[in-house]
């Protein structure tokens, strides 16, 4: 059985509502399932192990402050990431107000993709493969051909797929406006 993003989505919902009523094991599990996240943003600032706990657990405890406020359950993980980069750019502030920066130990995030940025690009990733799965075989046909085959002219594309040549570009750009509007209904 294959789980979808939306099951991950739910499931994420109903950990985050029953945590809100004060259980437990659900908080638990956030943390168990997003914990590597947030301490991968603090590396990702380069902060040293004691500063990355210390702001693990302050993201941990704004969550439980805010639990209650969170308009879209499911998307605690972006959530968590948000305030784990604010709670990082806070400590680098004010540890730059009182102790002299030595040129070894400046903090500055890196420039690789950091497991936040993983995250959001997969969630993304899923989103449009699962707006794209609902627009219909012949314009996924076509929009597949023109990303994956750039190169290809269009007389190439009328003889594979049998469309007049002066209607490629008007199929194309309504078959974009179906996966925008797909893309809309999978966000909301």
């Amino acid at each position: 059985m294959t789980t979808t993003r939306d099951d991950v989505s739910a499931e994420i919902a109903s950990l985050v509502l029953a945590a809100q009523k004060g259980d437990q094991a659900s908080w638990a599990t956030l943390v168990d399932r997003f914990g590597r996240l947030v301490y991968g943003v603090c590396r990702g600032y380069q902060l040293v192990p004691s500063d990355a706990a210390d702001v693990s657990q302050t993201v941990w405890l704004r969550l439980a402050e805010n639990l209650h406020r969170l308009e879209h359950p499911e998307r605690v993980g972006a959530w968590l990431v948000t305030t784990t980069r604010r709670e990082c750019v806070a400590l680098l502030r004010a540890r730059s107000r009182f102790e002299p920066l030595d040129v070894e130990y400046e903090a500055t995030p890196s420039t690789a993709p950091g497991p936040a940025e993983v995250t959001l690009r997969r969630e993304t990733i899923a989103e449009v493969a699962a707006a794209f799965a609902t627009i219909g075989e012949r314009c996924q046909d076509l929009l597949r051909r023109l990303v994956c085959n750039p190169e290809q002219t269009y007389q190439e594309l009328t003889a594979t797929l049998g469309i007049p040549i002066g209607s490629i570009g008007p199929t194309r750009m309504r078959c974009l406006s179906k996966l925008r509007n797909a893309l809309t209904a999978v966000n909301s």
